[in-house]
C-alpha cells in the first residue's frame, strides 16, 4: 500500500496540508498506516491516552473549520471530521457524539447528489444507532428511513452500490423489529437477502434477523426455519453466533423438531455432510 502523503490521508483518507501536533502525527505518517482506530494504538504505544487522540482530532476540526469559512471546497473535507470525531465520541461514550454527527449530516446533506452522497448515508446510520442507543427512536426512524432512500437510489443508478444498499436495508429492518414493528422489518431484511451474494456474511445475518421477526409475530415454524438457515451458513461465514441460533430455536420448539430442519437442508442438498454433521453435534452440545 501507498504510504499516506499526509496526516488528513493517514487519518481519515482525505489529502491536506494539514498538520497538527506534529511531535506525535509525522512518526505516524511515515510509519504508512491508515485509519483512527490505528492512530489510537499508535498514540497509547508512546504512553498517552485518548485524550491525545482527542486533542489531535479537535485540531484538525478546528483548523479545517477555518479554512471552510473561506473556500467551500473544504466542506467534504469538515464532513469527514465531524464523522469521525462523533464515532470516536459514540465508542467512548464521551458527550458530543450527536453534535459532530448532526455536523456531519448537515454539511454532507448540501453535497447530496455528489459521487459521495453515500456518505450521507452512512452518517445518517450512525445517528440512527446514537438515537437508539440513547432512548430516541422517532429521531431514528428518520435516519434510517432516509438512509434507505438514499442508498436505494444510489443503487438504482449503480451496482457498486449494491453492498451499501443491503447494509441500509437491514440496518432499517432491523430498527423496525426493536421497536416492535416485526412485520415492516421482515419486509427489509428480505430485502436485504436478495443480495446475500455481496453481504460478507453470505446472508446469515438477514437470516437471523427474518427468524427474529417471524417469532416476535408468532410464527414458530418460520422462525425454527430461518434460525437453522442462518446457522448453516454461519459455520463457515461467522457473523452470527451458530449456538446462539440454534438456542433460539429450541427455546420455541423441540430439540427434534430443529433436528428434522437441519435434516430437511441436508436432504434438499441444501448444505453438505460436513455441515450437517457440524450442525447436529452443535445441537447435541446443547442443554
Amino acid at each position: 500500500m501507498k504510504r499516506p502523503s499526509s496526516l488528513t490521508e493517514a487519518l481519515l483518507g482525505i489529502r491536506s496540508d494539514i498538520e497538527v501536533h506534529p511531535e506525535i502525527t509525522r512518526g505516524f505518517v511515515e510509519r504508512g498506516e491508515y485509519g483512527i482506530d490505528v492512530f489510537r494504538r499508535y498514540v497509547r504505544e508512546l504512553g498517552y491516552s485518548d485524550a491525545k487522540v482527542e486533542d489531535v482530532l479537535l485540531e484538525i476540526y478546528r483548523e479545517v473549520k477555518r479554512r471552510c469559512a473561506e473556500d467551500p471546497r473544504y466542506e467534504e473535507l469538515l464532513a469527514t471530521v465531524c464523522s469521525e470525531i462523533g464515532v470516536f465520541y459514540f465508542d467512548l461514550e464521551y458527550d458530543g457524539a450527536e453534535r459532530f454527527l448532526l455536523e456531519a449530516f448537515n454539511l454532507r446533506s448540501k453535497l447530496y447528489g455528489s459521487k459521495r452522497a453515500f456518505l450521507l448515508a452512512d452518517t445518517m446510520n450512525r445517528l440512527g444507532i446514537f438515537y437508539i442507543q440513547n432512548g430516541k427512536p422517532e429521531n431514528a426512524e428518520i435516519m434510517f428511513e432516509d438512509a434507505y432512500t438514499i442508498m436505494k437510489e444510489l443503487y438504482e443508478r449503480s451496482k457498486d452500490f449494491e453492498l451499501d444498499y443491503a447494509f441500509a436495508a437491514i440496518n432499517l429492518g432491523t430498527f423496525y423489529y426493536e421497536v416492535s414493528r416485526a412485520d415492516e422489518g421482515l419486509k427489509y431484511q428480505f430485502e436485504a437477502l436478495k443480495h446475500k451474494d455481496v453481504l460478507p456474511c453470505g446472508g446469515a445475518v438477514p437470516y437471523f434477523n427474518i427468524a427474529l421477526c417471524y417469532q416476535d409475530l408468532g410464527d414458530y415454524e418460520k422462525a425454527i426455519k430461518f434460525y437453522v438457515r442462518s446457522s448453516a451458513i454461519a459455520l463457515d461465514k461467522g457473523f452470527v453466533d451458530v449456538k446462539e441460533a440454534l438456542s433460539s430455536a429450541l427455546k420455541i420448539t423441540s430439540r427434534e423438531q430443529v433436528y428434522s430442519k437441519i435434516k430437511e437442508l441436508f436432504d434438499k442438498e441444501e448444505i453438505g455432510k460436513n455441515e450437517f454433521e457440524r450442525l447436529i453435534e452443535i445441537l447435541r452440545r446443547l442443554e
